[in-house]
């Protein structure tokens, strides 16, 4: 891997993930974030930067690792300093924001890599794996579940406009994992219990969402956010005409489990290094994390209005 320094923007739980990745990988890290960067940096071992702008003069590779709202930003900062760039999911709040992101990078050549994470995980590659080899046949049916504990109170989770609650920034992974195992997404129909009001997201929720896929297989994504100190749980289910397959995180939450899905941040951002450096295709294209953001703003809107929404 060619010698990197890269500028991570943020210094919440996911810029302390994509540290230890990186520094796994052997990078050179620099790191601002407008509130804490010095004390992130004190903590980490690694060096800040005063702004933004420093931040893209000294950086090779730009990881953006703030919350939603800042992504359009720092990522139009990153392409007019011809910077490869890394962005948590989902890259914008909005379908019309991503897209526009993702055409400026596309125009000015520059490499856009939304951090669809679940793709690097062993169950999810596997089994795509294998939808894809014709093992299973046909699949008619699919379900993705994904609960947690609700974020902490008093964050931009809280404000709906800013993550999209459940809907978006929580279920995104699975309706992305739907879509590459199952193909394009033309239809979403959503609910959402208790249903957002006044533009704060519930803290206790849960949401239904189904995907009906072009060629007629169903998938169902299923999210609950549940009270502090709920554990972490995922699940899949595959149904094909020639036999089935199931993933439960409890059933296999082992040393071994818990070791691949670390190693599943390492080799996510080595999939775009060597992309960045080779040329050679990542597993997850700035493409694929606009139909993921159009998918979701489409289930937001569903759950909303209590209608059906296409997408083709």
């Amino acid at each position: 891997m060619t010698q990197h320094t890269v500028g991570l923007i943020g210094s919440g739980f996911m810029a302390a993930t994509h540290t230890e990745a990186w520094r796994s990988l052997g990078a050179e890290i620099i790191v601002w974030s407008p509130r804490s960067a010095e004390a992130f940096a004190a903590e980490h071992g690694i060096a800040a930067v005063a702004s933004l702008e420093e931040l893209v003069q000294s950086a090779t590779i730009v990881d953006i690792t703030s919350p939603t709202p800042h992504h359009a930003e720092q990522i139009r900062a990153a392409i007019s300093a011809d910077l490869p760039i890394v962005c948590e999911k989902p890259l914008a709040r909005t379908t019309e924001i991503a897209r526009d992101l993702v055409l400026s990078a596309e125009a000015a050549g520059t490499p856009l890599f939304p951090a669809h994470v679940v793709r690097y995980m062993e169950p999810y590659a596997r089994a795509q794996a294998t939808v894809a080899s014709g093992a299973l046949g046909r699949i008619s049916r699919a379900t993705f579940t994904r609960e947690a504990a609700t974020p902490a109170d008093g964050t931009w989770f809280d404000d709906d406009a800013a993550s999209g609650g459940i809907l978006v920034d929580f279920l995104i992974h699975d309706y992305d994992q739907a879509r590459w195992m199952l193909g394009e997404v033309q239809r979403v129909e959503a609910t959402q219990h208790p249903a957002t009001a006044d533009g704060v997201v519930p803290a206790l929720v849960e949401a239904r969402v189904e995907l009906t896929h072009v060629g007629g297989a169903v998938t169902e994504v299923v999210g609950r956010w549940g009270p502090p100190g709920s554990g972490f749980r995922a699940t899949f289910h595959l149904e094909g005409t020639s036999g089935s397959l199931d993933h439960d995180s409890d059933a296999e939450r082992d040393a071994a489990s818990a070791a691949d899905n670390e190693d599943a941040y390492r080799a996510q951002l080595r999939d775009f290094t060597d992309a960045i450096d080779d040329g050679a295709v990542a597993r997850v294209s700035a493409v694929d994390g606009l139909a993921a953001v159009r998918i979701a703003e489409a289930a937001h809107r569903s759950a909303a209005s209590g209608a059906p929404v296409g997408l083709i």
